[in-house]
């Protein structure tokens, strides 16, 4: 592999350009195969093309990754969890085919793939490369894309780390009969890790799916990590996918989450994000809408306290006519927690018909926390109905008055109020078991707060 201008290994391209060396080290001969192969085309475009963002980039002005950089990394180490341990990150009451990942790599004793793969595809990713044609083409039309073409650095870096992701395949008129749950579960020991899951999902003509990604720790809380996560879903003509994504990892991991999204005719995505733990989170998420007929549903949800920081950007392209698009996102910021929702739309020419509508709503419960927000509207057809906006406020004192003459303590009323305030969004969920979950997530969250409304 070579690398024009390699960086010193001191500096951040560097390091993981050594920590990709450690890793080809440890391979012991299984390097010719079309996953490796990708890899290095990864690691090498990294090396000469592609640089970590700074806030002189647009879409990364209010959230600095300067300190995740300064850490040097190093690959995770294979561990061993019961059942005993993964109870606790369970839907209780909710019959779901399960899918067990321990830093990034697929737990076959954990998961339920065997029943689930009589009934959709289901293989790890160098797997889905060395089998049916297909399938290898489909997989490798993304891993190309992402190693050759991606100017996205932490998409890049995922390339060349993945080493266990997952392929989904729905086929076409399949109604899947339960949600598949993807429980991901960082354990890591002293040293600084980076994890790397990686997902590619296509849900085929007339087909319908849930999947809940849900990110969790064994670690302890004070440990840093970072998951660096990248997520692929292809939705062909008439296909259904509810996508819930729960994220409660530990308070000093950095989490970086890119999903995109493609909608063929008539489809309809609906997505429902949950961020919670972390101390650095950034998540993208786009769709890009391929046709006619689609619908997109964006619905977030995030909590921040202490120093946590936490940055949503989103994208929808409405390219074609006679497409949906409905946007909502809700946050409680306490401490010194920064928040960021960045929010495009763009409706293109053709893309006549249009209904998109998008909102970000935002607590700031602290004199200390901030919340950015900048929803953004590019119309460029005449027939459409469209509407954006934002509010950034405090809990509201007449509300709060009323509480504690029910007979409640500040303490009380002020926890009624948040929970009630991201009601609007749990109520969306459309599952009970997740929903009494993030709702029981999101009390103990509470609990957590040091300051309140000043």
């Amino acid at each position: 592999m070579k690398i024009q201008n390699t960086p010193d290994k001191n500096d951040n391209r560097g390091k993981f350009i050594e920590l990709f060396r450690l890793y080809e080290n440890s391979l012991n001969g299984q390097k010719n195969n079309v996953m490796h192969s990708l890899q290095k085309v990864a690691i090498q475009r990294f090396g000469n093309n592609v640089d970590f963002p700074t806030r002189r980039n647009e879409d990364w002005k209010y959230t600095n990754v300067a300190e995740l950089l300064q850490l040097t990394y190093q690959q995770p180490k294979l561990v061993d969890i019961t059942t005993e341990d993964i109870k606790p990150f369970l839907f209780e009451g909710l019959d779901a085919y399960l899918l067990v990942f321990v830093n990034g790599k697929y737990n076959k004793l954990l998961s339920s793939k065997d029943e689930l793969s009589q009934k959709i595809i289901v293989q790890d990713i160098p797997s889905s490369l060395r089998e049916d044609r297909l399938t290898k083409e489909t997989v490798s039309e993304y891993l190309s894309k992402w190693a050759i073409k991606e100017m996205n650095s932490f998409v890049v870096l995922n390339t060349a780390f993945a080493h266990n992701g997952i392929y989904i395949y729905v086929p076409d008129g399949l109604v899947l009969d339960r949600p598949v749950h993807i429980l991901n579960i960082a354990h890591t020991e002293e040293e600084p890790t980076v994890i790397s899951p990686q997902k590619i999902i296509v849900a085929g003509e007339n087909s319908k799916l849930t999947v809940i990604e849900t990110y969790h720790h064994l670690t302890n809380s004070q440990q840093t990590y970072f998951t660096n996560t990248v997520t692929q879903l292809v939705l062909k003509r008439n296909a259904i996918v509810d996508h819930y994504r729960i994220q409660d990892e530990g308070e000093n991991a950095f989490f970086i989450n890119n999903t995109e999204v493609e909608q063929l005719r008539d489809s309809t995505y609906s997505s429902y994000v949950v961020d919670l733990g972390g101390k650095l989170v950034r998540n993208n998420l786009s769709s890009i809408l391929k046709d006619s007929g689609t619908m997109t549903n964006f619905y977030g949800l995030y909590v921040g306290i202490n120093k946590q920081h936490i940055d949503n950007q989103t994208f929808i392209d409405h390219a074609y006519p006679n497409c949906n698009s409905n946007e909502l996102y809700k946050g409680i910021l306490a401490d010194k927690a920064k928040g960021v929702f960045n929010g495009k739309i763009i409706v293109r020419p053709d893309a006549q018909k249009t209904n998109a509508f998008q909102k970000n709503h935002s607590l700031v419960l602290s004199k200390t926390a901030s919340m950015n927000s900048k929803p953004q509207l590019e119309i460029f057809a005449d027939d459409v109905k469209c509407s954006h906006g934002a509010t950034i406020g405090q809990l509201n004192k007449e509300a709060l008055y009323y509480m504690r003459s029910r007979g409640l303590s500040e303490k009380e009323a002020i926890s009624v109020l948040k929970q009630a305030f991201l009601t609007e969004i749990t109520e969306l969920i459309k599952i009970e078991p997740v929903r009494e979950k993030v709702e029981q997530l999101l009390v103990d969250k509470f609990k957590q707060f040091t300051e309140t409304n000043n």
